[in-house]
């Protein structure tokens, strides 16, 4: 107990070392990229077996929900109301590419078809577990690494992408008039209430295992506040790259402990089919932006095949859209919860049953 305590305090140190390096030398999401070096460091340097606090990293998702529901204020929402339409296209279309580039994978990785659909769903890493566990004919471990080394590719292709497509001043995380600062908009009382309403939801949630309760339990909150009080505010920058460390150190172990099994043919499927399905999402939106009224940054963070909160933290680095780009991702995980993972489902009892 005591030297798992003192491994985190050390990757802790590190991270926000690291970190603090990186932005004096304007380094991209400097508290991204830190808190993955650190953990990186620690378990491939120093050797260190790591167990970060679930709650932590849980913390500090729910921290940057509430940053990114603060974002949805009633102009916001107005604005994103007559954009539905691309909204639902982007999503078709990124999961009819998934399913495409699951035929390659298949061959590639020399997998069946089972293990190659629930390994290429993008943003659905929970259902498609679940649904690989019921199959009999998937390769739950295939369909795992697949899933969870996809944030590898995430972490390191949609930044540079995002950045060098941004046409915003870097560092703001929304666009619209500026809101002021959580602590000078927020008295005790408003807090109090927000904290036991994001506990509500996020309980109700967790009762019917929903999907990324920590981002979502805190956005629907900060929407109805927004909706209901018209008090408006943004998190303080402290605030931000806290829950940024927080959070990503937790993803740094994960990725340190991935590169050891990323190996032979099903590492190199594994790239191809995350490197394809990053470039094509880029390649179909940039066609996209010449119809729409929106920039290619915003559009590509929206369709990234990744986990939303990583796509967020970018979102925000790079001055994007952050309401926009979360209401794709939103969407995104209703649509794979309520439509696609009941109809992959049905098509994998089928196929099993014949």
């Amino acid at each position: 107990m005591k030297k798992n305590l003192l491994n985190n305090v050390a990757v802790l140190v590190l991270a926000v070392g690291i970190s603090l390096l990186l932005k004096l030398v304007h380094m991209l999401l400097p508290f991204m990229f830190g808190p993955i070096i650190a953990a990186i460091i620690c378990v491939k340097g120093f050797k260190m077996e790591l167990k970060w606090p679930f709650w932590i990293s849980q913390l500090g998702l729910i921290v940057l929900g509430v940053q990114i529901g603060s974002t949805f204020t009633k102009t916001v929402i107005g604005d994103i109301k007559d954009d539905w339409m691309t909204v639902i296209s982007i999503s078709i279309m990124l999961l009819v590419i998934a399913l495409v580039v699951s035929l390659l994978f298949k061959k590639i990785a020399r997998v069946n078809t089972e293990t190659a659909i629930l390994s290429v769903i993008p943003g659905a890493l929970s259902q498609m577990l679940l649904m690989a566990e019921e199959d009999k004919k998937a390769n739950i471990m295939v369909v795992s690494l697949t899933q969870t080394s996809r944030i590898i590719f995430v972490v390191i292709l949609v930044p540079f992408i995002s950045y060098f497509t941004s046409t915003s001043n870097h560092g703001d995380s929304g666009k619209g008039a500026i809101q002021p600062d959580f602590t000078d908009a927020i008295g005790i009382p408003h807090f109090i209430i927000l904290a036991l309403a994001i506990a509500i939801v996020y309980f109700l949630m967790s009762k019917i295992n929903f999907p990324t309760k920590q981002l979502l339990a805190p956005i629907f909150v900060l929407i109805g506040w927004n909706l209901i009080t018209n008090i408006t505010f943004t998190l303080d920058n402290y605030l931000i790259a806290a829950a940024q460390v927080m959070y990503m150190i937790r993803i740094g172990i994960q990725i340190a402990k991935l590169l050891d099994q990323l190996k032979g043919r099903i590492a190199f499927a594994i790239a191809f089919q995350n490197i394809t399905l990053i470039i094509v999402s880029f390649i179909m939106v940039s066609l996209i932006a010449y119809f729409t009224n929106h920039s290619i940054n915003d559009l590509f963070l929206g369709a990234a095949p990744g986990g939303m909160s990583q796509i967020i933290l970018v979102a925000m680095e790079t001055g994007a859209d952050v309401a926009l780009i979360s209401s794709y991702h939103i969407f995104r995980v209703f649509f794979i919860l309520f439509l696609i993972a009941p109809l992959i489902n049905y098509y994998l009892k089928y196929r099993s049953s014949s």
